[in-house]
């Protein structure tokens, strides 16, 4: 499941601030923030929703970028002129004046969305920053909401992180040690063995399973690589049926390919059969499997496939924001 790499960000919105005749306000909206977030103009925000930038709306309007940003802010008069070259383009014509985020600023010593949500990714906030092609000092203030997105820069975040771009407090979650044993059972491994192949010491294991430490998004890649691997009791060849169940809300499902149905054309291995419709984007994967053959030619079932990546070994629930 792909990430929505639209421009999906919203802002709740307080009332306009206008700039015209208040010093004090002037002051504050110029230098772009406030006790609750970076300020935004009305303007800025509906060329945000449609995927344009300030500039860019400027340059379909054919007006001056400086000149549209001062109209957009209050400190110039919006002319009938400069109604009609907005609602162009937009649609709408947005009330002048900025508006602020809500409680969309994360204080020191609070983790943040983006951070728990590169680490679910196996990911630290730097390596998203890189993949992005950004700054990692740009995505740290964007992630505690005292930077804005610029809608291309949106874009590739939300392709990065595989879900929309957030400024929301986060709890980090914590280890769930049971999946871990789990897979260190179908593997046949000790926690020693589980650690060499991880890289990483025992000590260092023993603590993360124990809730000691709080593993980052590099040590999570790490044993999500080495223990989510199939065993050699769980090889199956050919893939003959392959079996997920989701769910989301209120909602569930399963898909079931390779089972015949109205898809296969009559072929045996083929086809898709679903029961609750298609997979809503951000379901949870509630198990999934394949069968085949192991290489005794006997009928097996390999261990659960987990979507999730890196979250299959966290507790789920514990990452609630703020």
């Amino acid at each position: 499941m792909k990430a929505n790499t639209t421009n999906t960000v919203s802002y709740n919105t307080e009332p306009a601030v206008q700039t015209n005749g208040n010093d004090d306000a002037s002051r504050v909206n110029d230098a772009g923030e406030t006790a609750t977030g970076r300020a935004e103009s009305h303007l800025s925000l509906a060329a945000r929703e449609r995927g344009l930038n300030i500039k860019e709306l400027a340059a379909l309007m054919g007006v001056g970028a400086s000149h549209l940003s001062q109209v957009a802010r209050g400190k110039k008069n919006l002319t009938p002129y400069m109604r009609g070259k907005i609602e162009a383009v937009l649609g709408v014509v947005p009330p002048q004046g900025v508006v602020h985020r809500r409680d969309g600023v994360v204080h020191g010593g609070q983790s943040t969305y983006l951070r728990e949500r590169a680490r679910e990714r196996g990911m630290t906030l730097r390596q998203v920053a890189d993949r992005a092609g950004l700054t990692y000092g740009y995505v740290v203030q964007v992630s505690r909401g005292q930077r804005n997105l610029s809608p291309a820069a949106q874009a590739r975040m939300e392709t990065v992180l595989d879900a929309p771009v957030k400024v929301e407090t986060a709890q980090p979650a914590d280890i769930n040690p049971q999946a871990l044993w789990e897979r260190m059972d179908a593997h046949g491994w000790s926690q020693n063995e589980t650690a060499r192949r991880a890289g990483i010491s025992t000590g260092m294991l023993s603590q993360v399973m124990n809730g000691k430490r709080t593993p980052s998004g590099d040590l999570l890649r790490w044993q999500q690589a080495v223990l989510f691997a199939p065993s050699p009791a769980e090889l199956v060849a050919p893939v003959e049926l392959k079996v997920m169940a989701w769910k989301k809300g209120g909602k569930s499902g399963v898909v079931i390919k390779g089972a015949g149905g109205p898809l296969s054309g009559g072929k045996p291995g083929d086809g898709t059969i679903r029961t609750g419709g298609r997979v809503p984007w951000g379901a949870e994967v509630e198990f999934a499997y394949t069968t085949g053959y192991d290489r005794h030619g006997r009928v097996s079932v390999n261990h659960v496939v987990d979507e999730r990546g890196c979250s299959a070994m966290l507790k789920q629930g514990e990452r609630d924001t703020g």
